[in-house]
């Protein structure tokens, strides 16, 4: 068969690789168009990727990112501080400045910022001074820089270029490049929690959207782009959790990870440090009331993939009877956090996470959602440790993709050390509302049937 388009999907970093690259998108994609992957990644970090894919033609181009001029950030990073006050007064959620956070260390960077907040603070109230200081920002990028990608374009024969995170501010000249040749460009929307954030860098053609939900916060927080530009094609990631032939059988999973097969298992999922800075305290809470209390149950943990810290050892050591750690199996021989990425193992080991044990236990995390797709409960942390000005459950649940939770129950709710108990016993003992309504909540977040999602955001690319 004769390949009709040429599709350039563009990997800036290890992040996509898990969602897009792991799942059926390329498989579809192979029935109508040639696939080169360009990327800033050593061609190697893509072994795992054809081997997956083993019947595909699968190319690969080396991409070269460019830094941006300091004329070029200051100006999108005015914006970036103009946005998040203007839709925190627009939403009256205080909670969108906590995405602005200072450089440490770099002295001409922190200056770089402090300027930002000046020029953002004077155009914080008017959004037209936003898009103004955006077009000004794209402005400033080098036209020997576009015309380079340009001529790449060219020389791939490019229709269309898909960029599997809408994040990284190096890949605008790019899309520049591809407005100025008429190449389609698409950009996947990665997270549910995104859009607030005021990072969205990239300028492309159409995005690619999760749901209703996330085409309302398109509208709300980029009323800008227009409706046509907005394609609901759900995400791939949660399609694993539909494919049975993952699962390994319960005793054969004990074996592997030293679990006992006839004890219950309870899944403790951690957060990035930055995120729950006192994650090992919430565990050591968790593990006193299983060995005080619930001495059938196992504490399974699942440390957050970029979190390379020795902050859990104290109480891993501390409750070795109780808690069993499963490392995540990842891609981290980078330098930067930029180079991580799942290993394909990695995905069947989570998808037997979340069959497996009974239950999940986090302080907001989206793992929630996975384990919502096997069809088990999730108990949200909400209560602080210590007294802390900077951090607090109080701002976490107040962040924007936590209305999705409104006029549902789908998750429980730990709100002292005291309820440890009572969530554990839920989980043990059945949590039928909870599933009933996570289902719910899932609907709302992501494009259903889940299994449909990676022939839909194919069919987008062509």
């Amino acid at each position: 068969m004769t390949h009709k388009t040429h599709v350039v999907v563009i990997v800036p970093d290890g992040v996509g690789i898990k969602n897009y690259l792991y799942s059926n998108v390329l498989s579809y994609l192979a029935k109508h168009s040639e696939i080169t992957i360009w990327s800033s990644l050593p061609e190697n970090a893509f072994d795992e990727v054809k081997k997956v894919h083993t019947s595909l033609d699968i190319n690969y181009k080396y991409l070269q990112l460019h830094k941006e001029s300091i004329l070029t950030r200051l100006y999108r990073e005015s914006a970036t501080y103009a946005r998040l006050h203007f839709f925190k007064n627009k939403t009256n959620n205080e909670t969108l400045l906590l995405n602005w956070r200072r450089p440490r260390g770099n002295y001409k960077l922190k200056l770089l910022y402090r300027f930002a907040e000046l020029v953002g603070s004077w155009a914080k109230s008017n959004y037209h001074r936003i898009l103004k200081l955006e077009n000004l920002s794209k402005e400033y990028w080098s036209k020997s820089i576009i015309e380079s990608y340009k001529s790449e374009l060219n020389d791939l024969k490019a229709n269309s270029i898909f960029i599997t995170h809408q994040r990284v501010a190096g890949l605008m000249p790019i899309c520049l490049a591809s407005q100025e040749l008429g190449v389609k460009s698409v950009s996947a929307i990665f997270s549910w929690d995104n859009l607030p954030k005021a990072r969205l860098c990239v300028s492309a053609d159409y995005y690619a959207l999760w749901s209703n939900l996330m085409a309302e916060d398109m509208a709300l927080f980029y009323p800008e782009i227009e409706t046509e530009q907005l394609k609901i094609v759900g995400t791939p990631q949660f399609e694993f959790y539909t494919q049975e032939n993952r699962i390994l059988d319960r005793t054969s999973f004990a074996k592997t990870y030293g679990l006992d097969a006839n004890k219950n298992w309870i899944c403790f999922s951690g957060d990035d440090e930055l995120t729950s800075p006192y994650d090992p305290n919430y565990l050591n809470d968790i593990a006193d009331r299983i060995s005080k209390n619930h001495r059938d149950v196992q504490l399974v943990f699942r440390r957050c993939p970029v979190d390379f810290t020795n902050r859990y050892d104290i109480v891993i050591d501390k409750f070795k009877d109780v808690i069993f750690s499963i490392d995540p199996i990842w891609h981290t021989d980078s330098n930067s956090w930029v180079g991580y990425f799942s290993k394909y193992s990695d995905i069947d080991l989570q998808v037997n996470l979340a069959h497996h044990c009974q239950g999940v236990i986090n302080l907001g995390s989206t793992m929630a959602l996975d384990f919502a797709s096997s069809k088990k409960p999730c108990f949200y942390l909400n209560y602080d440790i210590v007294k802390d000005p900077n951090w607090s459950t109080e701002f976490i649940y107040k962040y924007h993709h936590f209305g999705s939770l409104k006029g549902l129950d789908p998750v429980g709710w730990i709100n002292n050390k005291d309820e440890i108990d009572s969530a554990i016993d839920s989980i043990l003992n059945g949590s039928e509302q909870l599933i009933e309504d996570s289902k719910k909540w899932m609907e709302r977040i992501v494009q259903f049937p889940i299994d449909e999602n990676s022939e839909k955001l194919s069919k987008l690319l062509v």
